[in-house]
Protein backbone atom coordinates (compact mmCIF):
# COMPACT_ATOMS: atom_id res chain seq x y z
CA UNK A 1 0.00 0.00 0.00
CA UNK A 2 1.04 3.56 -0.58
CA UNK A 3 2.15 4.98 2.78
CA UNK A 4 1.07 8.49 1.80
CA UNK A 5 -2.45 7.32 2.69
CA UNK A 6 -1.19 7.60 6.28
CA UNK A 7 -0.47 11.32 5.93
CA UNK A 8 -2.95 13.34 7.97
CA UNK A 9 -4.32 10.31 9.84
CA UNK A 10 -4.83 10.81 13.55
CA UNK A 11 -2.45 8.95 15.88
CA UNK A 12 -4.17 7.88 19.08
CA UNK A 13 -2.63 6.53 22.28
CA UNK A 14 -4.01 3.35 23.87
CA UNK A 15 -6.05 5.47 26.29
CA UNK A 16 -7.91 7.11 23.38
CA UNK A 17 -6.26 10.54 23.37
CA UNK A 18 -4.98 12.05 20.13
CA UNK A 19 -1.21 12.40 19.89
CA UNK A 20 -1.32 14.20 16.53
CA UNK A 21 -1.33 13.55 12.79
CA UNK A 22 1.04 11.54 10.59
CA UNK A 23 3.38 13.61 8.43
CA UNK A 24 5.45 10.98 6.56
CA UNK A 25 7.43 7.83 7.19
CA UNK A 26 11.11 7.08 7.61
CA UNK A 27 12.61 4.23 5.54
CA UNK A 28 16.01 2.66 6.21
CA UNK A 29 18.32 1.06 3.66
CA UNK A 30 17.07 -2.44 4.57
CA UNK A 31 13.76 -1.41 2.99
CA UNK A 32 12.02 -1.22 6.33
CA UNK A 33 9.70 1.60 7.37
CA UNK A 34 11.22 1.96 10.82
CA UNK A 35 9.51 5.15 12.01
CA UNK A 36 6.84 7.68 11.20
CA UNK A 37 6.64 11.41 11.79
CA UNK A 38 3.80 12.89 13.84
CA UNK A 39 2.84 16.56 14.17
CA UNK A 40 1.78 16.78 17.81
CA UNK A 41 -1.62 18.18 18.73
CA UNK A 42 -1.72 21.10 21.15
CA UNK A 43 -3.25 18.82 23.80
CA UNK A 44 -0.42 16.29 23.41
CA UNK A 45 2.18 19.07 23.66
CA UNK A 46 0.59 20.15 26.96
CA UNK A 47 0.22 16.55 28.25
CA UNK A 48 3.87 15.79 27.47
CA UNK A 49 4.94 19.14 28.95
CA UNK A 50 6.80 20.27 25.85
CA UNK A 51 7.38 23.94 25.23
CA UNK A 52 5.36 24.87 22.17
CA UNK A 53 7.30 26.96 19.67
CA UNK A 54 5.73 30.17 18.40
CA UNK A 55 3.93 29.73 15.04
CA UNK A 56 5.10 26.17 14.41
CA UNK A 57 4.30 22.61 15.39
CA UNK A 58 6.36 20.03 17.19
CA UNK A 59 7.11 17.01 15.01
CA UNK A 60 8.30 13.76 16.59
CA UNK A 61 9.53 10.55 15.07
CA UNK A 62 7.97 7.37 16.50
CA UNK A 63 9.21 3.82 15.86
CA UNK A 64 6.72 1.72 13.91
CA UNK A 65 6.99 -0.92 16.66
CA UNK A 66 4.75 1.34 18.79
CA UNK A 67 1.88 0.93 16.29
CA UNK A 68 -0.91 -1.40 17.35
CA UNK A 69 -3.20 -0.97 14.33
CA UNK A 70 -3.53 1.01 11.10
CA UNK A 71 -7.05 1.83 9.96
CA UNK A 72 -9.03 5.05 9.76
CA UNK A 73 -6.79 6.11 12.63
CA UNK A 74 -3.44 4.79 13.83
CA UNK A 75 -3.57 3.40 17.33
CA UNK A 76 -0.54 3.02 19.52
CA UNK A 77 0.29 0.24 22.00
CA UNK A 78 0.96 2.75 24.79
CA UNK A 79 -0.85 5.72 26.27
CA UNK A 80 0.41 9.19 25.38
CA UNK A 81 1.65 9.83 28.93
CA UNK A 82 4.07 6.86 28.52
CA UNK A 83 5.69 8.61 25.57
CA UNK A 84 7.42 11.26 27.66
CA UNK A 85 10.76 10.09 26.23
CA UNK A 86 9.72 11.35 22.80
CA UNK A 87 12.72 13.63 22.64
CA UNK A 88 14.95 10.53 22.85
CA UNK A 89 12.69 8.49 20.55
CA UNK A 90 12.33 11.40 18.16
CA UNK A 91 15.74 11.08 16.57
CA UNK A 92 15.61 9.36 13.19
CA UNK A 93 19.24 9.23 12.22
CA UNK A 94 19.44 5.92 10.35
CA UNK A 95 17.52 6.85 7.25
CA UNK A 96 18.54 8.15 3.89
CA UNK A 97 16.10 10.34 2.01
CA UNK A 98 15.11 8.31 -1.04
CA UNK A 99 12.09 10.22 -2.30
CA UNK A 100 13.10 12.54 -5.13
CA UNK A 101 16.26 10.61 -6.06
CA UNK A 102 16.88 9.74 -9.71
CA UNK A 103 16.54 6.04 -10.57
CA UNK A 104 19.25 4.67 -12.85
CA UNK A 105 18.87 1.44 -14.84
CA UNK A 106 21.71 -1.10 -15.12
CA UNK A 107 22.78 0.39 -18.47
CA UNK A 108 23.31 3.82 -16.89
CA UNK A 109 20.23 5.65 -18.19
CA UNK A 110 17.83 7.58 -15.98
CA UNK A 111 14.60 5.60 -15.64
CA UNK A 112 12.77 8.17 -13.54
CA UNK A 113 12.50 9.65 -10.07
CA UNK A 114 11.32 8.10 -6.79
CA UNK A 115 7.84 9.45 -6.01
CA UNK A 116 7.14 7.29 -2.97
CA UNK A 117 7.01 3.77 -1.58
CA UNK A 118 4.72 0.79 -1.32
CA UNK A 119 4.71 -0.56 2.23
CA UNK A 120 3.23 -3.73 3.71
CA UNK A 121 1.74 -2.34 6.95
CA UNK A 122 1.62 -5.78 8.59
CA UNK A 123 5.43 -5.85 8.89
CA UNK A 124 6.36 -2.30 7.71
CA UNK A 125 8.46 -3.76 4.89
CA UNK A 126 8.94 -1.62 1.77
CA UNK A 127 7.87 -3.82 -1.15
CA UNK A 128 8.51 -1.38 -3.97
CA UNK A 129 9.42 2.09 -5.11
CA UNK A 130 6.91 4.30 -6.89
CA UNK A 131 8.90 5.70 -9.80
CA UNK A 132 7.73 8.49 -12.07
CA UNK A 133 9.17 7.45 -15.43
CA UNK A 134 11.02 9.78 -17.76
CA UNK A 135 9.31 10.26 -21.12
CA UNK A 136 12.01 8.13 -22.77
CA UNK A 137 11.61 5.25 -20.30
CA UNK A 138 7.82 5.39 -20.53
CA UNK A 139 8.03 5.18 -24.33
CA UNK A 140 10.50 2.24 -24.19
CA UNK A 141 8.09 0.43 -21.88
CA UNK A 142 5.12 1.03 -24.19
CA UNK A 143 3.26 3.66 -22.17
CA UNK A 144 1.64 6.71 -23.66
CA UNK A 145 2.47 9.76 -21.58
CA UNK A 146 -0.61 11.34 -20.00
CA UNK A 147 -1.13 14.96 -21.06
CA UNK A 148 -0.58 16.74 -17.71
CA UNK A 149 1.11 14.03 -15.65
CA UNK A 150 3.63 11.23 -15.83
CA UNK A 151 3.55 7.46 -15.77
CA UNK A 152 4.27 6.09 -12.30
CA UNK A 153 5.20 2.43 -11.91
CA UNK A 154 6.11 0.33 -8.92
CA UNK A 155 9.57 -1.19 -9.09
CA UNK A 156 10.20 -4.02 -6.59
CA UNK A 157 12.75 -3.05 -3.95
CA UNK A 158 14.66 -6.32 -4.47
CA UNK A 159 16.02 -5.13 -7.83
CA UNK A 160 17.60 -2.05 -6.25
CA UNK A 161 21.35 -2.63 -6.08
CA UNK A 162 22.52 0.59 -4.47
CA UNK A 163 21.20 3.77 -2.89
CA UNK A 164 23.52 6.77 -2.82
CA UNK A 165 23.18 10.00 -4.74
CA UNK A 166 21.06 7.90 -7.10
CA UNK A 167 18.98 4.74 -6.79
CA UNK A 168 20.69 2.14 -8.99
CA UNK A 169 18.80 -0.86 -10.37
CA UNK A 170 20.05 -4.34 -11.22
CA UNK A 171 17.90 -4.24 -14.36
CA UNK A 172 17.96 -2.06 -17.45
CA UNK A 173 14.82 -0.38 -18.80
CA UNK A 174 14.15 -3.08 -21.40
CA UNK A 175 14.15 -5.80 -18.70
CA UNK A 176 11.57 -3.83 -16.69
CA UNK A 177 8.90 -4.61 -19.31
CA UNK A 178 7.80 -7.78 -17.51
CA UNK A 179 7.49 -5.85 -14.23
CA UNK A 180 5.10 -3.30 -15.69
CA UNK A 181 3.04 -5.60 -17.92
CA UNK A 182 0.32 -5.86 -15.28
CA UNK A 183 0.13 -2.09 -14.92
CA UNK A 184 -0.26 -1.62 -18.68
CA UNK A 185 -3.06 -4.20 -18.90
CA UNK A 186 -4.84 -2.55 -15.97
CA UNK A 187 -4.61 0.84 -17.74
CA UNK A 188 -6.08 -0.62 -20.95
CA UNK A 189 -9.07 -1.98 -19.02
CA UNK A 190 -10.05 1.44 -17.63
Amino acid sequence: MDPTILDGKKVVGSEGYILGEVDGIDVDLNWKANAFYVNLSDDAVAELQFEKPFLSRIKVCLPTQLVKAVGDIITLKAPIRNLEDLEKIGICASSTKIKGKKVIGAEGYVVGEVEGFDVDFSNWQVTGLQVGLTDDAATKLGFKRPFFSKVVVIIPSEIVSLVGNFVNLDENVKNLESLVECIKSCQRQR
